[in-house]
């Protein structure tokens, strides 16, 4: 058996309309979060204080969004002589 230490999971706030929507990451180990190279998925997000399904789900989709554009940003990709020239 691993000899691990228990991390405490970290909760987040987000601004929803003016309210603020506590959230935090669904996985096993907590210890994932701080990885760079770890990307969530949206059933990762796990919302702490919303009961209504169709709010739920909507919050979730823009937290999610939010985090992999800032985090994980679409490279952009070269074309034409740009890419055949190995620009950067």
């Amino acid at each position: 058996m691993k000899n691990m230490k228990k991390m405490n999971r970290p909760i987040f706030g987000y601004d929803y309309n003016g309210a603020n929507i506590e959230w935090t990451w669904n996985v096993q180990e907590v210890e994932k979060i701080y990885w760079k190279t770890w990307k969530p998925r949206l059933n990762h997000v796990k919302i702490l204080n919303l009961t209504d399904t169709k709010e739920v789900s909507k919050v979730q989709q823009e937290i999610f969004q939010s985090v992999m554009e800032s985090e994980h940003p679409k490279k952009e990709k070269l074309t034409g002589m740009f890419k055949e020239r190995g620009y950067r």
